[in-house]
């Protein structure tokens, strides 16, 4: 099922915003495979972390101890700052002083879920703009708030799909607290997935590499898929040769509302104009979720099962 953005929409995404400023991210901020390649790959049963048995299992998060969390999150996040920085951006690890004070707020809000996501932000393109007061800055300390807020809007688009990937709600501290890593993506993810054991991360997920997703998208029986894709978006209303357009779009229009501004100092003509697209953005993303489950995700099953196996799932 898709849950977000596809790497085909976001990649476009980022080449309209980040036009001006380089394109310097377009091929490794995106797919989770090719993150977790520049973080030196992934682990899937606990590298870098102690396991646990039976007795020595805590109250703590996923049953660990104190003792063992703590570790989780440095590991997690000494992960997140080299992926971060061979991606081109500045990441300041979190200490766990800091991630526990996040968990453990009471004004925490909870994570979404992806439509949740979706209802609330749309794909995050015109919507969130991570500056300080909402989920995606939770547990992400000062520094690195600071270090978002002094980049432009572009740049702050790219930097928090390059940290969290589809869902910026889905922090690590949220997924740890809620003992959830489902939604996670990006830097995040390829952390998680390098200390956490497959248990501990949830059955069933699957990164495709980029070769592997091109597979899938190249077969000709997902290109005509996205025919009767188009042709759906059209009766919601809405004209599209392909998903890769609307990321582009959005994030065209967004630039054109702003200038490079934040948002926040727009002027009340722009702040009208943004909150206009903001609420289109939503409504686009319903439609294509829409058309992608009823026209796109049955035949990705199927293409997915015949070149990776039955029991392939994507993200």
């Amino acid at each position: 099922m898709t849950v977000g953005p596809t790497y085909l929409q976001m990649r476009a995404a980022l080449g309209a915003v980040l036009g001006s400023h380089g394109k310097r991210l377009l091929t490794s901020v995106i797919i989770v495979g090719a993150i977790v390649a520049a973080c030196g790959g992934s682990a899937p049963d606990q590298a870098g972390s102690t396991p646990i048995n039976s007795s020595e299992r805590g109250d703590a998060e996923l049953g660990l101890t104190e003792e063992e969390v703590t570790r989780r999150v440095d590991a997690v996040e000494s992960l997140v700052a080299t992926c971060m920085t061979n991606a081109g951006f500045e990441y300041v690890p979190v200490d766990y002083a800091t991630a526990r004070a996040a968990m453990d707020s009471d004004s925490k809000p909870s994570g979404l879920n992806a439509d949740e996501f979706r209802t609330q932000f749309g794909y995050g393109i015109s919507t969130l703009f991570a500056g300080t007061g909402n989920q995606a800055t939770l547990g992400a300390g000062e520094e690195n708030i600071l270090i978002r807020e002094n980049l432009t809007v572009a740049d702050r688009v790219a930097y928090v799909y390059t940290l969290y990937g589809e869902n910026p709600s889905a922090t690590f501290v949220v997924a740890l607290d809620e003992e959830d890593f489902s939604n996670t993506g990006g830097c995040t993810r390829s952390a998680v997935e390098q200390v956490f054991s497959s248990d501990e991360l949830a059955a069933g997920f699957v990164n495709y590499d980029n070769a592997a997703a091109e597979r899938v998208d190249q077969d000709p029986r997902v290109v005509a898929a996205y025919v009767e894709w188009a042709n759906c978006m059209i009766e919601a209303g809405y004209t599209y040769a392909g998903p890769d357009e609307i990321g582009a779009d959005l994030a065209s229009r967004l630039d054109n509302i702003t200038g490079g501004a934040d948002p926040e100092t727009l002027a009340a003509e722009g702040q009208a104009a943004l909150s206009e697209l903001q609420g289109e953005e939503r409504a686009i993303a319903a439609a294509d979720n829409d058309c992608e489950l009823k026209f796109v995700d049955p035949i990705k099953t199927t293409v997915q099962a015949d070149l990776f196996g039955p029991n392939a799932t994507g993200n």
